[in-house]
């Protein structure tokens, strides 16, 4: 009788060696176990919906301890911006990093160059990754109430 063979997980490998491998990269360089994961701490858009047709702006700012290593991107419905838009209405502005102790704070914008309401049913989220963890903060913009309608009823009367 052949000895039983054990399952194979392709993914397994990875999960293990990746981490191991950054943090390989990244230990002699600094005090690894003083190293926090990144974090989004400013997500700026307005209170009120924007009024169809304008530009509008969403900033999404984050601090990381390996800049060299961390992204910062937006996502409209779980895509990148980029293929989500593919005509450029939606569109991300480049990172901007700005030294904040030992880490930095990055800062990405999310352009709309002509409001309309299928942004609003669209699921924007400002994403910040590195080897040490990730973050996310998702848009929550309130649609606009109907307009009351001013109909009269049909009734006898």
């Amino acid at each position: 009788m052949a000895a039983p063979r054990l399952a194979r997980h392709p993914g397994a490998a990875a999960r293990v060696l990746l981490p191991l491998l950054c943090w390989a990269l990244v230990s002699p360089h600094t005090g690894a176990m003083a190293l926090q994961p990144p974090h989004i701490t400013v997500l700026r858009l307005s209170a009120e919906p924007p009024r169809l047709g304008e530009k509008v702006t969403v900033s999404c700012e984050a601090v990381s301890d390996l800049p060299e290593f961390t992204l910062l991107y937006w996502l409209g419905n779980g895509s990148f911006v980029e293929k989500l838009h593919w005509d450029g209405a939606v569109s991300e502005g480049t990172v901007l990093e700005e030294p904040r102790g030992s880490g930095v704070t990055l800062l990405r914008d999310l352009h709309f160059s002509s409001f309309s309401t299928q942004y609003l049913r669209t699921n924007y989220t400002c994403v910040v990754l590195s080897p040490l963890g990730m973050d996310t903060k998702a848009v929550r913009w309130v649609p606009p109430a109907p307009a009351p309608s001013s109909a009269t009823s049909g009734g006898l009367g």
